[in-house]
Protein backbone atom coordinates (compact mmCIF):
# COMPACT_ATOMS: atom_id res chain seq x y z
CA UNK A 1 0.00 0.00 0.00
CA UNK A 2 2.82 2.51 0.62
CA UNK A 3 4.21 1.91 -3.07
CA UNK A 4 0.22 3.43 -4.23
CA UNK A 5 1.16 7.32 -4.25
CA UNK A 6 4.68 6.39 -5.98
CA UNK A 7 2.59 4.09 -8.62
CA UNK A 8 0.03 7.30 -9.24
CA UNK A 9 3.06 9.77 -9.78
CA UNK A 10 4.21 7.53 -11.88
CA UNK A 11 0.91 7.44 -13.82
CA UNK A 12 0.03 11.00 -13.92
CA UNK A 13 3.22 11.49 -15.27
CA UNK A 14 2.88 9.24 -18.10
CA UNK A 15 -0.93 10.81 -18.72
CA UNK A 16 0.63 13.47 -21.41
CA UNK A 17 1.79 9.93 -23.81
CA UNK A 18 -2.13 9.19 -23.73
CA UNK A 19 -2.69 10.33 -27.58
CA UNK A 20 -5.12 13.28 -28.02
CA UNK A 21 -6.18 15.83 -30.15
CA UNK A 22 -3.01 17.82 -31.63
CA UNK A 23 -3.20 20.88 -31.51
CA UNK A 24 0.22 21.60 -32.99
CA UNK A 25 3.11 19.79 -34.89
CA UNK A 26 5.77 18.53 -32.09
CA UNK A 27 9.16 16.94 -32.60
CA UNK A 28 9.60 13.56 -33.32
CA UNK A 29 11.61 10.49 -34.30
CA UNK A 30 9.97 10.27 -37.10
CA UNK A 31 5.97 9.72 -38.10
CA UNK A 32 4.72 6.52 -35.43
CA UNK A 33 1.24 5.13 -35.94
CA UNK A 34 -1.47 8.23 -36.20
CA UNK A 35 0.87 10.91 -36.86
CA UNK A 36 2.42 12.11 -40.12
CA UNK A 37 5.59 14.20 -40.80
CA UNK A 38 4.57 17.86 -41.59
CA UNK A 39 8.15 19.08 -41.63
CA UNK A 40 11.89 18.97 -40.39
CA UNK A 41 13.37 21.57 -38.16
CA UNK A 42 16.55 22.68 -39.69
CA UNK A 43 17.96 23.17 -36.11
CA UNK A 44 21.42 25.64 -36.10
CA UNK A 45 24.00 26.42 -33.82
CA UNK A 46 25.44 23.09 -33.36
CA UNK A 47 21.98 21.66 -32.81
CA UNK A 48 20.54 18.78 -35.05
CA UNK A 49 17.64 18.95 -37.96
CA UNK A 50 14.59 17.69 -36.26
CA UNK A 51 11.96 15.90 -38.01
CA UNK A 52 8.36 17.27 -36.87
CA UNK A 53 5.17 15.37 -36.68
CA UNK A 54 1.17 15.83 -36.57
CA UNK A 55 -1.15 13.56 -34.50
CA UNK A 56 -3.63 12.80 -37.08
CA UNK A 57 -5.56 9.95 -35.61
CA UNK A 58 -5.07 5.98 -35.50
CA UNK A 59 -6.87 5.94 -39.29
CA UNK A 60 -5.22 8.74 -40.43
CA UNK A 61 -7.86 11.32 -39.81
CA UNK A 62 -10.05 9.93 -42.57
CA UNK A 63 -12.53 7.95 -40.74
CA UNK A 64 -12.79 4.72 -43.14
CA UNK A 65 -9.33 3.29 -42.07
CA UNK A 66 -6.73 4.38 -44.51
CA UNK A 67 -4.56 6.80 -44.06
CA UNK A 68 -5.96 10.35 -45.10
CA UNK A 69 -3.63 13.26 -43.08
CA UNK A 70 -5.87 16.25 -44.41
CA UNK A 71 -3.13 17.77 -46.16
CA UNK A 72 -0.09 17.23 -48.99
CA UNK A 73 3.28 17.95 -49.56
CA UNK A 74 5.10 21.20 -51.24
CA UNK A 75 8.37 20.73 -53.22
CA UNK A 76 10.58 23.04 -51.41
CA UNK A 77 14.29 24.10 -53.14
CA UNK A 78 17.44 25.73 -52.67
CA UNK A 79 20.07 26.99 -54.51
CA UNK A 80 24.06 27.85 -53.42
CA UNK A 81 25.59 30.52 -55.23
CA UNK A 82 29.63 31.04 -55.28
CA UNK A 83 30.73 34.26 -54.96
CA UNK A 84 34.42 35.69 -54.31
CA UNK A 85 34.87 38.45 -51.09
CA UNK A 86 36.22 41.95 -50.96
CA UNK A 87 39.80 40.16 -50.22
CA UNK A 88 39.38 38.18 -53.42
CA UNK A 89 38.45 34.61 -51.60
CA UNK A 90 36.12 32.34 -52.30
CA UNK A 91 33.00 32.56 -50.56
CA UNK A 92 28.68 31.33 -51.00
CA UNK A 93 25.83 32.40 -50.22
CA UNK A 94 22.37 30.24 -50.69
CA UNK A 95 18.46 30.74 -50.66
CA UNK A 96 16.35 27.80 -49.25
CA UNK A 97 12.66 26.68 -49.14
CA UNK A 98 12.09 28.12 -52.28
CA UNK A 99 8.61 27.61 -53.92
CA UNK A 100 10.55 27.26 -57.56
CA UNK A 101 13.92 26.21 -58.89
CA UNK A 102 13.78 29.96 -60.52
CA UNK A 103 13.03 31.67 -57.01
CA UNK A 104 16.08 29.12 -55.20
CA UNK A 105 18.19 30.81 -58.28
CA UNK A 106 17.53 33.88 -58.65
CA UNK A 107 17.32 34.70 -54.18
CA UNK A 108 20.94 32.93 -54.00
CA UNK A 109 22.25 35.19 -56.51
CA UNK A 110 20.92 38.32 -55.00
CA UNK A 111 22.24 37.55 -51.23
CA UNK A 112 24.93 37.42 -53.26
CA UNK A 113 25.11 40.37 -54.48
CA UNK A 114 23.49 42.02 -52.00
CA UNK A 115 26.15 40.90 -49.71
CA UNK A 116 29.13 42.83 -51.60
CA UNK A 117 30.48 39.66 -53.06
CA UNK A 118 31.63 39.60 -56.76
CA UNK A 119 31.65 37.27 -59.54
CA UNK A 120 28.42 35.46 -57.88
CA UNK A 121 27.28 32.51 -60.12
CA UNK A 122 25.26 29.44 -59.12
CA UNK A 123 27.36 26.10 -58.20
CA UNK A 124 24.49 23.75 -57.20
CA UNK A 125 20.74 23.25 -56.48
CA UNK A 126 18.27 20.85 -55.15
CA UNK A 127 14.99 19.60 -54.73
CA UNK A 128 14.03 18.43 -51.00
CA UNK A 129 17.04 17.98 -50.15
CA UNK A 130 20.36 19.16 -48.75
CA UNK A 131 23.40 20.69 -49.96
CA UNK A 132 26.49 20.37 -47.93
CA UNK A 133 30.17 22.64 -48.32
CA UNK A 134 33.53 21.44 -47.54
CA UNK A 135 36.14 23.49 -46.87
CA UNK A 136 40.06 21.99 -47.56
CA UNK A 137 42.82 23.30 -46.03
CA UNK A 138 43.60 25.93 -48.56
CA UNK A 139 40.37 27.39 -48.21
CA UNK A 140 38.84 26.13 -51.57
CA UNK A 141 35.22 25.55 -51.47
CA UNK A 142 33.74 21.81 -52.41
CA UNK A 143 29.77 20.97 -52.48
CA UNK A 144 27.57 18.00 -53.50
CA UNK A 145 23.70 17.20 -52.47
CA UNK A 146 21.70 14.37 -50.68
CA UNK A 147 18.56 13.04 -50.10
CA UNK A 148 19.39 14.44 -46.01
CA UNK A 149 22.12 16.13 -44.47
CA UNK A 150 24.08 12.94 -43.86
CA UNK A 151 24.41 11.80 -47.53
CA UNK A 152 24.98 15.42 -48.41
CA UNK A 153 27.84 15.69 -45.85
CA UNK A 154 29.40 12.14 -46.81
CA UNK A 155 29.36 12.89 -50.56
CA UNK A 156 31.11 15.90 -50.22
CA UNK A 157 33.77 15.24 -48.46
CA UNK A 158 34.42 11.72 -51.24
CA UNK A 159 34.09 14.85 -53.56
CA UNK A 160 36.33 17.49 -51.67
CA UNK A 161 39.48 14.42 -51.19
CA UNK A 162 38.68 13.21 -54.92
CA UNK A 163 39.44 16.91 -56.47
CA UNK A 164 43.34 16.60 -54.12
CA UNK A 165 41.96 18.55 -51.02
CA UNK A 166 43.50 17.68 -47.94
CA UNK A 167 41.92 17.99 -44.80
CA UNK A 168 39.27 18.07 -46.27
CA UNK A 169 35.68 19.54 -43.22
CA UNK A 170 32.01 20.23 -43.48
CA UNK A 171 31.67 24.44 -43.79
CA UNK A 172 27.94 24.23 -43.97
CA UNK A 173 24.26 22.03 -44.85
CA UNK A 174 21.69 23.34 -46.31
CA UNK A 175 18.35 21.51 -45.59
CA UNK A 176 15.36 22.35 -48.10
CA UNK A 177 13.39 19.04 -47.22
CA UNK A 178 9.61 19.30 -48.94
CA UNK A 179 6.93 20.54 -46.51
CA UNK A 180 3.88 19.46 -45.15
CA UNK A 181 0.88 21.81 -45.78
CA UNK A 182 -2.17 20.75 -43.89
CA UNK A 183 -5.95 21.37 -45.31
Amino acid sequence: MRHLPLCLAALASLVWLIPGQALAYYPCNGPGPGEVLIGVDPGGNGIAPTPLCEYVGEDGGGGDGFSDPGGYWVDQYATLAWGTDPNGGPTYSWYMNATSQAEADTGAIAQCQSSGFRDCRIAMGVTNGAIAIAIDSSGALHTDWGEDARQARKKVLRYCKGQGGKGCKIEQVLESPAAWVSN
